[in-house]
């Protein structure tokens, strides 16, 4: 009985033993890198270019609009013509002597005069009197008006130029301005100013006193005239006592701005204006300016010399400058070029507009275009200066812009102390020196390119390190699984991808085998249970296997793909997996026809939206969304787990082209990304040609080395450099074992894309 019990128990450890090797032993299955890519945004700068050019009359200070405060000012051209004074005050004669009160208008003296000597041509808006009034002061009979001279007797003349101005002036002593209602042009001579009380009545006691000095006159040689009643005219003139006035004039000649040291006053520099080739012109140029007035309106303060304002004609041309950043992205993926695209908002400000931008020595294949319209030819672009013009006649309003580039994809590289890892364990590599500033985007893929890192891991370098850790999922499968790292920095992109295995650990549980053997009598228990782990665990392994089977055996069956706009039933994008060609329009056009007879429910469960075709020797479903619907062909009908990918696909085109769709006027452009989805949701990059490189070292199996082979013989009957999925395990039946071997020479490089 107790060798019995022995033999049991030895059994039982031994299948136990097997049991769970089967379970924890490595699984080699690869993931397809091919349609793995990342979209990265960012803002991108653009410089635009705008000038301000106008002629304006008769002003005396300078407001330009520029429409924008953002605005930088680079240069200035300012012309000026007709310069001239503006009004200003001239004293004559201010000094005031107080003691002296005895020259006054009333009803004995009619009027007092006083020389005025004008040297050029002025025009008189007003004069400035000292004085007072005494009594009652009327109103509407004193004047005060500008007499000729009489050059006989040095005493005012009849002559009246101009209206006289009704006096202003009170009883409180002050510096009174005498108005004239319209300005009064005096040529160069001499005339008089008079303060006319001819009207005053007889028996009014109301006196007007004019202050005078005759202590210490600024222009003694200015003669004075009183007219009185009793003499009936005016006295001889008298020097010495003037009385005081000041005029407020604008002298009517052109000034040369050198002479009266005009200038202008930018951001607190002041500029001096040079003299002009005609009499009364200036001008002003400055270069190499970078002003910003952060004002819609733009001010230049004009001075001069004589502190008096100036009138001026001006003619001016300022160079404005600004930068606005336009939104932008880049699509980067291994072995592909970088596809940049960016969509600038341009606003025209005048009819004299530019947009300039600097790209980066490694962009290549640059496209401008306008509302879908390719205007890359009415560019300017210097690909060896590195910039692009884009120039007044070609800026429409209200126009969008689309401009794409490609580049080549900047090799970064990993530090990696080892690739394989149990379940559970800490993933950890370093970017390899030279370390590029930039963002860092780490993500792991599964063998079905499904991202299993619970969250993208992102990284600004610097200020963060270089390192990237990940810890692996105690529930992980076995396998090879692949670590993507992107880096973009705005203007240039890379990718870097390694290959990490994951095994299960092995762990003899040594309790596990003394509990068997004390409770041996349970050994046919636990072999029962050990019988069931491991059917579960085989029914995991190939449960994985089929869906990965599943997968690729869609994709092999997919011939044609076609997205249509549900409200105009017109094509967005079509893409055809066979060499034979079709005419989308058509296509669509038909199913649409039948479509609106209706016809049976594929059988893809609760998704009524999905309807089949059978047409021929192809199987097509119709897939109804918001804005769009999905028609695919297909060799033969896909397996369940088509209908939940597409169901993603879906999802994510609704959110990047849904606002595309709503607003569709017939502009393919936008939708060319939808290529980007089919390759990520369908792994239809599986399908493209492929190349193929050399193994090196590798470890090839042999039936990876039978596809090696089969692709070498298709190559030399096609003659091409490269070969399909199809040409190797053909179009029928599928072979689990061949697609894992294709599985693995993709992840090992020796098949590529072929670009």
């Amino acid at each position: 009985m107790l060798r019995k019990t022995k033999i049991l128990i030895t059994i039982n450890i031994t299948l136990l033993v097997f049991l769970l090797g089967l379970n924890l032993g490595p699984n080699n299955v690869n993931a397809q890198s091919n349609g793995d890519y990342l979209t990265a945004s960012s803002d991108f700068v653009m410089h635009e270019f705008s000038r301000a050019i106008e002629t304006i009359e008769s002003n005396n200070s300078i407001n330009i609009n520029i429409q924008s405060p953002t605005w930088d000012i680079t240069g200035i051209e300012l012309n000026f013509t007709d310069i001239r004074l503006g009004r200003e005050v001239k004293v004559i004669e201010d000094d005031i002597d107080k003691s002296e009160t005895d020259k006054f208008v009333d009803k004995k003296t009619e009027a007092l005069g006083v020389q005025v000597n004008i040297t050029e041509p002025t025009i008189v808006y007003g004069v400035k009197i000292y004085g007072f009034s005494i009594g009652i002061v009327p109103s509407g009979y004193i004047h005060f008006q500008i007499n000729g001279y009489d050059n006989l007797n040095d005493i005012p003349n009849s002559t009246i130029y101009g209206t006289p101005a009704l006096l202003n002036m009170t009883n409180e002593e002050l510096w009174y301005t005498q108005t004239f209602s319209s300005p009064i042009s005096l040529s160069v001579g001499q005339y008089f100013f008079v303060l006319n009380g001819s009207e005053i009545e007889a028996f009014e006691n109301s006196k007007y006193y004019w202050a005078y000095n005759k202590e210490s006159p600024t222009y003694p040689n200015l003669y004075t005239s009183e007219y009185t009643v009793g003499l009936g005219d005016w006295t001889a003139g008298v020097q010495g006592e003037p009385f005081l006035y000041q005029i407020i004039q604008q002298v009517d000649r052109p000034y040369d701005p050198e002479s009266i040291n005009m200038t202008a006053n930018i951001g607190g520099m002041s500029y001096n204006i040079t003299n002009g080739i005609d009499s009364g012109t200036g001008n002003l140029t400055l270069s190499n300016l970078n002003y910003s007035p952060n004002n819609e309106i733009f001010q230049i303060s004009i001075s001069n010399e004589l502190s008096v304002e100036l009138s001026f004609n001006l003619s001016y041309n300022l160079h404005l400058e600004d930068i606005f950043n336009s939104d932008s992205s880049v699509v980067i993926q291994e072995g592909i070029a970088n596809s940049w695209a960016i969509n600038p908002e341009i606003t025209r400000y005048s009819d004299n507009y530019s947009v300039e931008f600097s790209f980066p020595k490694s962009w290549y294949n640059l496209s401008i275009k306008r509302s879908g319209e390719n205007v890359t030819s009415d560019v300017f672009i210097d690909y060896i200066s590195n910039y692009v013009i884009i120039p007044n006649e070609t800026i429409t309003e209200g126009a969008s812009w689309l401009i794409t580039a490609s580049s080549t994809e900047v090799s970064i590289g990993l530090t990696v102390d080892r690739t394989e890892f149990y379940a559970g364990q800490e993933l950890k590599f370093f970017i390899a020196d030279p370390v590029f500033e930039g963002n860092y985007t780490f993500f792991l893929a599964d063998t079905f390119e499904d991202q299993i890192n619970s969250s993208i891991k992102v990284k600004v370098i610097p200020p963060e390190s270089n390192s990237f850790t990940y810890t692996i999922p105690s529930n992980a499968l076995d396998g090879n699984y692949k670590a993507f790292v992107y880096w973009f920095n705005g203007t240039d992109a890379g990718v870097v991808t390694q290959i990490f295995k994951i095994i299960l650990p092995f762990a003899f549980d040594w309790t596990l085998v003394i509990g068997i053997v004390v409770i041996a009598g349970l050994g046919s228990a636990v072999t029962a249970s050990s019988i069931i782990l491991a059917k579960k665990n085989k029914r995991k392994k190939l449960a994985t296997k089929q869906k990965t089977i599943n997968k690729f055996t869609d994709i092999l069956n997919l011939n044609y793909v076609i997205v249509v706009e549900k409200k105009s039933s017109l094509n967005v994008y079509d893409q055809a997996f066979t060499g034979k060609k079709f005419n989308s329009t058509l296509v669509s056009g038909f199913l649409e026809a039948i479509r609106t007879f209706g016809f049976d429910i594929s059988g893809s469960g609760e998704r009524s939206q999905t309807v089949k075709l059978e047409y021929q020797n192809s199987k097509i479903l119709m897939s109804d969304y918001k804005h769009f619907r999905l028609i695919f062909i297909m060799k033969d009908l896909p397996s369940t787990q088509f209908y939940g990918v597409i169901d993603d696909l879906s999802l994510e085109m609704e959110e990047k082209f849904g606002t595309y769709l709503k607003e569709f006027k017939g502009n393919l452009q936008p939708f060319e990304g939808i290529e980007n989805l089919l390759r990520k949701h369908l792994g239809t990059a599986f399908l493209y040609p492929l190349k193929l490189t050399g193994v090196g070292n590798m470890k090839i199996a042999p039936t990876e080395k039978a596809l090696i082979n089969k692709a070498i013989v298709k190559m030399k009957q096609t003659r091409q450099e490269y070969f399909y999925v199809t040409q190797l395990i053909g179009e029928k039946s599928f072979d689990s074992k061949e697609i894992e071997a294709l599985y693995s020479l993709i992840i090992k490089r020796v098949f590529n894309p072929h670009s």
